[in-house]
């Protein structure tokens, strides 16, 4: 480790600053590139956050040694033959008493400040909990409340998330056991929680019973079980984990992309390699993308698929709905679709609106694709599915027109992801006049109620759902 703190003393320095949180935007986007691309410098960084988070533990936590009042006492000294005093000089008597008040002076005035209570630091802020009850010191904290180090936090209830000072959002899922290490780290016990990362906060770091998870820039999941085994899920992006057990902490670390999970077990056996399950966090997934409540057939994924043509991805058992945008400020004026409201009539007259430039919102793809064959070969049977969607925040509109969904694909939509299958090309997506979509008074709730035929087609039933955003 020594030569690696030679070779990489400009790395030292950079991570040092962002550790005092004084480095840069540039600074900032450094580390997160060396980060992403560099082996040792990921190394380097899970030792020093390491050891950054030990260090404030033990400025916060000082282990104060106590005398064994038990031990048995040392055997007297035989007495030995007096010799002959003789007179010392007054300077001789100052200077002695010197030496044997200093010690305990300083002793005392050391002990004194350590037993005094512990100044702990607020990294991080309670924001939002849903059904949620969390407790620190048997006192039950209430939305806004600030998180310090060096407290022991349990979510007992329902889903929390914290904003930590960094700018990364953690969302956790009851029952949880957690504390702060510092801005941006945090030490899951128990739990489970799912971890939104921004440029700023790139360097996240979660530690476990079994593993320190560091993250490049993604959204991921971490889960830790009552024996202390851990998995860690990548939903997106990149992540570096690594044991923290003694016997395997020479082993290099495991970088994890998106769709990549791994389980350690923390008894000695190797790591699982897994494949990343939305599943495993469907709670903290769907209060990070302001989603309330699902029903029926209707299914929510976090990530979408690379490819979402004409029989790419297929299910005759849901309708998915996945998360496009979030947050997303328009750059212009968009026409949409102004749902009705139910109650409205089996044939309500259609109307459009206008979402004006600069409002944020979320933009979710609502999907249904049936098999086109069954698993001898055959036409499959149409497929009728229904069911609902509550947001946290008021739907604005839909658009619905084939044509519409092309032209919003790339402003809208996601740039990684194919919307038309190679074989077919450009193929129906628009949802029949015998689909129903209806919307709550409250503007809240979507409900549908979609069907396809099966066999002798190449079309699927979407939309694109436009959600107003948090301030």
């Amino acid at each position: 480790m020594k030569r690696l703190f030679r070779r990489q003393r400009a790395l030292v320095k950079l991570i040092y600053e962002v550790q005092n949180e004084t480095a840069s935007s540039a600074q900032l986007r450094e580390l997160a590139d060396r980060l992403r691309h560099d082996p040792e410098a990921q190394k380097l960084y899970v030792f020093l956050m390491d050891m950054h988070a030990e260090l404030i533990l033990d400025e916060e936590f000082p282990t104060l040694v106590e005398p064994d009042l038990l031990a048995p006492l040392p055997e007297p000294e035989a007495p030995r033959p007096r010799r002959r005093r003789t007179r010392k000089p007054i300077s001789h008597y100052l200077l002695l008493t010197v030496c044997y008040l200093l010690p305990f002076t300083v002793m005392a005035y050391f002990g004194y400040y350590a037993l005094q209570p512990v100044p702990q630091t607020q990294v991080a802020t309670l924001q939002e909990m849903e059904q949620g009850r969390l407790i620190s010191s048997s006192e039950i904290l209430a939305e806004q409340s600030p998180l310090l180090t060096g407290q022991r936090y349990r979510l007992q209830e329902g889903v929390a998330r914290l904003q930590m000072n960094s700018g990364a959002t953690v969302i956790l899922e009851s029952p949880a056991d957690f504390e702060l290490l510092h801005h941006n780290g945090i030490r899951l016990h128990r739990g489970a929680l799912a971890a939104e990362i921004v440029a700023s906060a790139v360097g996240f770091v979660v530690e476990t019973p079994t593993q320190r998870v560091v993250d490049l820039g993604t959204r991921f999941g971490v889960r830790v079980e009552e024996s202390g085994a851990s998995e860690t899920h990548v939903f997106h992006g990149k992540v570096v984990c690594a044991e923290t057990q003694t016997e395997q902490a020479d082993l290099p670390p495991h970088l994890l992309s998106a769709g990549e999970g791994i389980q350690m077990s923390g008894d000695g056996s190797a790591a699982i390699s897994l494949t990343s399950d939305e599943n495993r966090f469907s709670r903290a997934l769907q209060f990070q993308a302001r989603i309330a409540s699902l029903t029926g057939a209707l299914e929510y994924r976090q990530e979408m698929p690379e490819r979402l043509g004409a029989g790419d991805f297929t299910s005759d058992s849901n309708l998915s709905l996945f998360l496009e945008q979030k947050n997303l400020e328009l750059p212009q004026d968009v026409t949409v679709w102004k749902i009705p409201v139910i109650g409205s009539g089996d044939n309500p007259r259609e109307e459009r609106t206008v979402i004006p430039r600069g409002t944020r919102i979320n933009v979710f793809l609502l999907h249904l694709d049936g098999p086109h064959k069954d698993a001898a070969g055959n036409d499959h049977p149409r497929v009728a599915l229904s069911g609902s969607v509550r947001f946290h925040q008021s739907v604005l509109g839909a658009i619905k027109p084939e044509k519409e969904l092309y032209a919003t694909d790339k402003t809208l939509g996601r740039m990684d992801v194919a919307y038309d299958n190679i074989e077919f090309g450009q193929s129906g997506r628009c949802i029949d006049r015998s689909d129903k979509v209806e919307l709550s008074p409250d503007g809240t709730e979507l409900s549908v109620a979609w069907s396809l035929r099966g066999g002798g087609g190449i079309g699927r039933d979407q939309i694109r759902i436009l959600v107003e955003a948090e301030e």
